[in-house]
């Protein structure tokens, strides 16, 4: 059994930057302001501000692709708090998603633990994927003939739940490059496989997380976290930078109420 350490893991997913097309059906999977599995909202706004708060340490208040993941243990106490942090590899030949990573980064832990494999399957049923926006589908690509799905690879995993942010609906409308399925229709097709459940538990704290992804294809749209519009030199028109003199020390937050 998986010892009572909270593990998590911050890691910032590639994303897509090319337009998508379709629409997202039963993509309403709004859990704000419920108490589910005996875990309170507010534990579950706590978080995914840590996973937003992790962006900002790692990459600064306003990185293009602003994904980040964490594995949490809801059953550790809450003074045995461990953080392990990891980023999204990219090369010519594959490209590793945010979720994949902290999966592998977890793997990595629970090995130097002396855990076996059964056992290390065993221990994702106790575990709460956290990460700011909907999972992919299919989009990961480790070979250039090879593809998995963040979403997929989470419900394989038989992690105990699955919780998400910013709407993948949200960022196709957004402008972002998405494979439109929703995670709940995705799992709707996983009900024969093997291990646990995953609970899905969408749309916490939206109002932090939406406005990570609202500004990269719209110049219009607000920069997030005290940034501020600036010339982009390799994708023309704007983007959103640091201010030279910026002194902001930590995200913004919103009373999600």
């Amino acid at each position: 059994m998986l010892s009572p350490v909270l593990l998590a893991v911050f890691v910032f997913g590639l994303s897509v930057h090319a337009h998508g097309s379709g629409l997202v059906a039963n993509d309403d999977q709004n859990m704000s302001g419920l108490k589910l599995n005996g875990i309170p909202f507010e534990t579950r706004v706590r978080f995914m501000r840590e996973t937003n708060n992790a962006l900002y340490e790692q990459s600064g208040p306003c990185p293009f692709a602003a994904y980040g993941t964490i594995i949490v243990n809801h059953t550790a106490g809450a003074d045995e708090i461990h953080f392990c942090y990891g980023r999204a590899l990219n090369s010519l030949i594959y490209s590793i998603h945010g979720e994949i990573s902290a999966i592998n980064n977890c793997t990595a832990i629970f090995t130097e633990k002396g855990m076996s494999a059964s056992e290390i399957y065993a221990a994702w049923g106790d575990l709460s994927l956290y990460t700011n926006a909907e999972s992919c589908p299919m989009v990961i690509k480790f070979s250039l003939m090879f593809f998995e799905s963040c979403a997929s690879a989470i419900r394989w995993s038989g992690f105990k739940e699955y919780i998400y942010g910013t709407t993948i609906q949200h960022n196709y409308d957004a402008g972002w490059g998405v494979i439109t399925l929703s995670s709940y229709d995705l799992f709707q097709q996983t009900r024969q496989l093997p291990g646990y459940q995953t609970l899905l538990i969408g749309q916490i704290l939206t109002n932090e997380t939406d406005p990570l992804f609202s500004w990269q294809y719209n110049d219009t749209a607000p920069c997030p976290n005290g940034c501020v519009r600036g010339v982009s030199s390799t994708r023309g028109g704007t983007t959103c930078v640091e201010p030279t003199n910026s002194t902001t020390a930590k995200m913004e937050w919103v009373d999600p109420a």
